[in-house]
Formats: structure tokens, sequence, C-alpha cells
């Protein structure tokens, strides 16, 4: 089973704080982004679990995988598949981590983003 992790808001600080400081330092900044950055624009990813609080509702290898394996799975993966909110690329407005990265790029500390 895929479970997700949620940091709490104290050690989610620390990793923000820490990140900041490497950015700050950093002379060479490369971004590896993924389908994860526009799921709160609504565009759903691949991989998250049946399971997931992303309101996008589970990855789209995820349901398939889930629809092949039947019984309970099944059911509560097509649950959320059909209580999904997602809309398409042309619809969706920039999340804030695709403005940071734009911010980041401005600014001169992000040189290369690399997107799947």
């Amino acid at each position: 089973e895929r479970k997700e992790l949620i940091d709490t808001p104290d050690v989610l600080e620390a990793k923000a704080e820490k990140l900041a400081q490497m950015i700050r330092e950093s002379k060479h900044m490369i971004a590896f982004t993924g389908a994860g950055i526009s799921t709160a624009a609504g565009i759903p990813d691949f991989r998250s679990g049946v399971n997931t609080i992303l309101q996008t509702g589970p990855g789209k290898w995820e349901a398939q995988a889930a629809a092949k394996e039947g019984g309970e799975v099944r059911k509560q993966a097509e649950t959320r598949v059909k209580s999904a909110k997602t809309t398409t690329s042309l619809k969706a407005y920039p999340t804030y981590t695709h403005m940071a990265c734009v911010a980041l790029q401005r600014e001169g500390y992000l040189k290369h983003l690399v997107s799947q």
C-alpha cells in the first residue's frame, strides 16, 4: 500500500528554511519537477495512490492498477475518480510552485528547469 506522508507545520517550516538557505548559497540551481507541481491547479498526475488526499484523485496509473486488481481497491478507486476535481492544462492557472520557479529564474537563482 502506498501512503502519503504529510509533515507537521514545524517540520515543514524547518525544511523550507533549509531549502531557502541552500538556494541562496547555490551557484547553479537546477529544478527537477514533475506532474505533482500541477495537481494544485487541478491537473491530475500519474502516480498518486488510491487513498490520496489530492482533489484530483488517484493518478492515472494507480487507478488503472486498481481496476485490474479488482475488489474493494477497485471500488475505492472508481469512487475517487468519479469525485475528482480536475481541469485541462489549457484551462489551468499556474500554481504557487510554478510562480516560485519563475521568480527564482528571474532573480538569477534557477539556471535550468527539467520537467517530465
